[in-house]
This record gives C-alpha cells, structure tokens and sequence, in this order.
C-alpha cells in the first residue's frame, strides 16, 4: 500500500481523499444502503487515479473493481455492463498489466511510458467498435438487458477507452469520460426507480469524471516530459557519436603523420 501512494503529490492526494470523503457522505446519509456499492465506488476512485498516474500496478486495481461492479450489475439486471466488465474490461486489464509492465519509464519504473497512435491504428479502433457494438447490441437485446440503448453506448466507449489505456495512449481518459457520463444517467435512472442505495454509484461516476479529466492532463503533461527526455537523449547521444568520430579522426591523422616522418 505504501509503494502505491509514495510517489504522489499534494493534489493528488487531496483529490483522493475528498472523493473518498464525498462517497462516504453520500453513503452514509442513505438510508436504504448497498455495501458492496459503496466498496466498488471507493476502490474504483483509487483505481481511476492510479490510472491517471500512470502507475504500473493499476490495472490489478481495475480488476479488483470490474469484479465487484460486475457482481452489482447482474443483481440490477445490468447485464451489459457486466459483460462489459467480464467480458472486455478484465481481459485487457490482464493485457495492461503485461503490456504496461514492459514498457516501464526510465526515469521512473512504477510509471509507463507514455505512447502515441496514428491514423491507421485509430481507423481500425473506429471499425472494430462498430462491430463490437453492433454484434453486443443483438445480445443485450437478446438478454433482456434494462437500458438496451445506454447499455450499448456504455459498450461503445468502454471498447475505445479501454483499447487506448491498454496502448498507453494519453486519450484513453477521453473515452472513459464519455462512459463517465454515459454511467451517470444509466444509474441516475436506477437511482429514481429503485432507491437512494444506489445514489453512491451515481456520484462515483461524477467522482469519476473529474478524475479521468485530471487523467487527462497529467498524462500530457508526462508525455510532453518523456518526448523533451527523449529529445535530450538522443542529442547527447549524437554529440558523443561526433566527439567519437572526432577523435578517431584525430587519432588516424597523427598515426598518418607518424608514418609519413618515419
């Protein structure tokens, strides 16, 4: 636990603590209370900004929350979302944990390094959810899943976000705040229609809005900071590639003046 928060600073912190503190409130003024809501809602603040740090180990976090989620959508009849989470979400989390570990920062191992996609890649993202959509849709309908259409949008900008976290590219948090809101109104409806219980996985979501859109920033704020180390790298590495090709130069003209005295 202490090498999960040793390396984060003030803001973070206080951003930590006052979404916890919000949750807790929410949870604690309702009267018809659901634990296992309110346990995924706090793990799942901690995970959200440990993916926000960038942080090696926050895809074992995600895992532990989509597990819970899971469990809290099927028992609302939510079952688009917990395919989403079983399904999708869980399996490319294992993916990151892979993928991430690999490709730690050099300046900083408990941190990735930061990736960027082109044209292409996008391109194919943008078919491949379309097919995922349209493919879950007919199976959700299938289900008799509550809230078909916000179900499959909620599908939609999982499949997105979720494929650019496990790329390590910095829009990841775009995606995830689409679904932030995407979530807020399908649990808001639930909120309405079945009991305050569930008032703290509709805040969570607020909660994780403002969380991804700081995941946002910090994330450029790194990749800006990794592109200038790397700029500087590879500009000390041609200067002592030149001052290495000097002194060979060097070298090779006195050995030739040598053997021109002799």
């Amino acid at each position: 636990m202490k090498k999960l928060f040793k390396d984060w600073n003030w803001f973070e912190i206080t951003l930590l603590l006052l979404s916890l503190i919000g949750l807790s409130l929410c949870f604690a003024f309702t009267k018809d209370r659901l634990w296992l809501s309110y346990i995924a809602s706090m793990i799942g603040v901690i995970s959200v900004l440990a993916v926000a740090k960038g942080l090696v180990s926050a895809p074992i976090i995600c895992i532990i929350y989509s597990v819970i989620y899971s469990i809290i959508s099927i028992m609302q009849h939510y079952y688009g979302e917990a395919i989403i989470y079983l399904g999708l979400m869980i399996p490319i989390d294992v993916a990151s944990i892979v993928s991430w570990f690999k490709n730690r920062n050099n300046e900083n191992s408990s941190t990735i390094k930061i990736n960027k996609i082109h044209g292409l890649e996008y391109l194919y993202l943008l078919i491949g959810s379309i097919i995922t959509t349209v493919a879950f849709y007919f199976l959700l309908k299938a289900l008799n899943t509550s809230e078909l259409i916000i179900s499959t949008i909620s599908l939609k900008t999982s499949v997105v976000a979720s494929y650019l976290m496990l790329r390590r590219c910095s829009y990841y948090a775009l995606g995830f705040m689409a679904n932030d809101i995407v979530l807020i109104v399908l649990w808001s409806m639930l909120v309405v229609n079945s009991g305050l219980q569930f008032l703290p996985s509709a805040i969570s979501f607020c909660i994780f809005f403002i969380n991804d859109l700081y995941g946002f920033i910090h994330w450029k704020i790194e990749e800006k900071k990794q592109n200038n180390t790397n700029k500087e790298n590879k500009t000390d590495e041609k200067y002592i590639e030149e001052n290495t090709a000097n002194s060979e130069n060097v070298v090779l003209e006195n050995s030739n003046k040598e053997n021109i005295s002799d």
